[in-house]
């Protein structure tokens, strides 16, 4: 696995349901684009406020329409739940899974979070992605619990680049620093930006991947200017642009998030 993976936006209609003909219409306009690689109920997706049975659908939804890689992000609360999504990832079609450590409570000790991605792995028929968000999830993923943990790949969105020399593939989670880790050796990257501006995400990967290094360097201002639009605004300035793009496509998000 490498280069770009697009953590996929999750449309709620008018009566705050998963709108499934925006979806697919948005996985099509991903796919024209040049998008090979998604992620399934991530951040972006707004994870936390869906339902079990809401990630499942999506997941399933999204592998009948995209004919490319998914990365399935097991996004339950607690061990028993997150066994459970990982097994649909088993059994549904999902190419990699990933999982966050546990989200509460914060500051668990590293022992703790090692059994519970050892359990997780454990439970995984495809290749397993550690994702590091210490900001939202409270708890850093280490380099001790990379070593005690077995994983494909590490998603970190903490730019800790000395992170990279242990885990045997390394995707960068943030636009605003790309470059700078795929020439260190990261295998790829994670732009929620690119929901709405795939193209220029594309271009930029197939720079990356024929190392031509000085136009990547000069599209990776272009690709930090672009993602600093949407700093502030989060995935409600997301959804709104993208209902730019695609007409009918609805910004509707679920509280706690305000839609614009």
């Amino acid at each position: 696995m490498k280069g770009l993976i697009v953590p996929l936006l999750t449309p709620f209609s008018d009566a705050g349901k998963i709108d499934e003909g925006a979806l697919i219409r948005h996985l099509e306009f991903l796919a024209r684009h040049g998008v090979e690689r998604i992620m399934v109920n991530g951040t972006t997706a707004e994870f936390y406020s869906l339902l079990p049975e809401e990630r499942k659908a999506m997941l399933m939804l999204v592998r009948k329409h995209f004919s490319g890689l998914v990365v399935l992000h097991a996004g339950g609360m607690g061990l028993v739940q997150n066994k459970i999504e990982v097994q649909w990832a088993n059994e549904l079609g999902a190419d990699a899974v990933a999982a966050l450590p546990p989200i509460y409570p914060a500051g668990l000790p590293e022992r703790g979070i090692i059994e519970y991605f050892q359990a997780l792995e454990k439970e995984a028929e495809v290749p397993f992605i550690l994702y590091n968000f210490p900001k939202h999830a409270g708890n850093a993923i280490t380099a001790e619990i990379l070593k005690a943990v077995p994983h494909y790949a590490l998603k970190d969105s903490a730019q800790d680049f000395e992170l990279m020399k242990h885990t045997p593939r390394y995707f960068a989670g943030t636009s605003t620093n790309i470059f700078e880790p795929v020439q260190q050796g990261a295998s790829g990257f994670v732009a929620a930006t690119a929901n709405v501006r795939p193209e220029l995400y594309t271009a930029f990967e197939m720079l990356l991947a024929d190392a031509k290094v000085e136009e990547a360097a000069v599209m990776q201002q272009e690709v930090r200017a672009y993602s600093a639009l949407f700093s502030a605004g989060g995935v409600p300035l997301l959804k709104q642009a993208l209902a730019r793009k695609l007409p009918g496509y609805p910004a509707n998000v679920r509280c706690p998030l305000n839609s614009l």
